[in-house]
């Protein structure tokens, strides 16, 4: 006899005796057309009819032992599949399959004790494998049973809490390692979406105040020089004879307010992109020398991702921009654009505002312009000097309002719907662009 088949009937002999003692109750079951034992545990089965012989086809997953000729004791041993053949007092035998998966009642008492409130999570096991199924209320509550059935069969996850992964995955960072032998068939019983809400408002000041006198060459070319401390006669006749003398006293004010609101909705954990504005071609020399032509867009741009929690509060993945091109600045006759961006995570309460980025700068520059030796003499060197104050100021917010919305069946009004087609009385000879509304 080798060893294994007498550690086999070392383990009937005990299985067997505790039985006989009674140290060992099972609840008896019918006999079903396919046996599902978990792993390390028994099951005991009442057969239809009496039998007089058992054979398991792996003796590596199950091992069997009969009770009586109506009784049949079944121990899982090792995950797997096989089969349990049975013969009855005529001959006759029948094959019924055997399954031999992990336990599951540890877990599904983890998450009742964890989640109490959700009572819709299933959890099926099949051989190694774990389906992880049913409907929960929110993504995180799904987050939390995926991570706990994880843990349960030994993978690795983030040593954060759930909200922190769910705020890193709409940022772009790693998810919850997952490993080999689960299915996670776990839905949202409402598909929760989110409307994010947009405000940037940016003033922009600017002063420019100009004072003194200029000196404008009537025709030439002509250059001063310096020579121990004294003017040459190039200058001198640059001074008196050859040029034109301007008084400039300028002031100029300006003021510039942007105000985009842009609205965007998304479903929970899906990211949405907004843009309006253009798109334009600037030329880059590659690796091989050639020319080529790289796509910039441009306008008031919104991207964001959310993530409803529990208890009304939403992650928020952001990133907004507005930009636009500067016609009065080239490089290299390369087109350049102003633009003011924000881009942050951040977890609020549905329907509050949030600042999520500010910008306060002034910038101030100051220019003199004096003719040599000239515009250092006191008092009079005033006459001689030409002094330039540039200021700028920019004030820049960004605010966030989320709100949870649900789709209607009402039709929304359209910017196009007020809009009246002027007649040709209206258009000719009013000159108006948009006719009066009918009444």
């Amino acid at each position: 006899m080798n060893l294994t088949r007498l550690m086999r009937l070392t383990c009937r002999l005990s299985v067997l005796v505790a039985l006989l003692s009674g140290t060992v109750s099972v609840a008896l079951e019918a006999s079903p057309s396919i046996y599902l034992v978990p792993v390390g545990e028994s099951r005991a089965y009442r057969l239809a009819r009496p039998i007089t012989r058992v054979a398991v086809g792996n003796p590596e997953v199950a091992d069997y032992i009969m009770l009586n000729p109506s009784e049949l004791y079944l121990l899982g041993k090792k995950t797997g599949a096989t089969n349990l053949i049975v013969w009855d007092q005529k001959g006759n035998f029948t094959s019924t399959p055997l399954q031999v998966s992990r336990n599951t009642n540890p877990i599904e008492v983890m998450l009742k004790v964890v989640l109490p409130n959700e009572t819709g999570i299933q959890i099926f096991a099949w051989g190694p494998a774990l389906v992880l199924a049913g409907t929960v209320s929110n993504t995180l509550v799904a987050d939390t049973a995926y991570r706990l059935v994880n843990a349960y069969l030994g993978g690795t996850v983030p040593g954060v809490n759930p909200e922190s992964t769910l705020a890193n995955s709409a940022s772009g960072s790693a998810a919850p390692a997952s490993i080999p032998g689960v299915v996670n068939l776990l839905k949202v019983r409402t598909p929760q979406q989110v409307r994010l809400e947009v405000h940037i408002a940016e003033v922009s000041r600017s002063y420019i105040e100009t004072l003194g006198l200029g000196w404008t060459p009537s025709s030439g070319n002509i250059q001063g020089s310096f020579r121990s401390g004294f003017v040459s006669n190039a200058t001198l006749n640059l001074l008196l004879h050859g040029n034109r003398l301007q008084v400039e006293a300028e002031r100029t004010a300006s003021l510039i307010k942007i105000l985009a609101e842009p609205t965007i909705v998304a479903m929970s954990g899906q990211e949405g992109y907004f843009l309006v504005g253009g798109k334009i071609y600037t030329p880059t020399v590659s690796s091989n020398g050639a020319t080529d032509y790289v796509e910039r867009t441009y306008g008031v741009g919104l991207r964001f991702t959310p993530t409803v929690l529990d208890a009304g509060r939403i992650s928020l993945k952001v990133a907004s921009e507005v930009s636009e091109p500067v016609t009065t600045e080239t490089t290299g006759n390369l087109p350049t654009f102003k633009t003011s961006a924000v881009s942050t995570t951040v977890l609020m309460n549905e329907g509050e505002n949030l600042v999520i980025g500010g910008l306060l700068r002034d910038k101030l520059n100051e220019v003199i312009r004096a003719v040599p030796l000239l515009g250092d003499i006191p008092i009079l060197g005033a006459l001689f000097r030409r002094i330039e104050k540039n200021s700028e100021t920019t004030e820049l917010m960004v605010i966030i309002r989320p709100t949870l919305v649900k789709s209607s069946a009402a039709v929304p009004e359209l910017p196009t719907d007020r809009f009246v087609p002027p007649t040709r009385k209206e258009l000719f000879i009013d000159g108006k662009l948009q006719g009066s509304p009918l009444k």
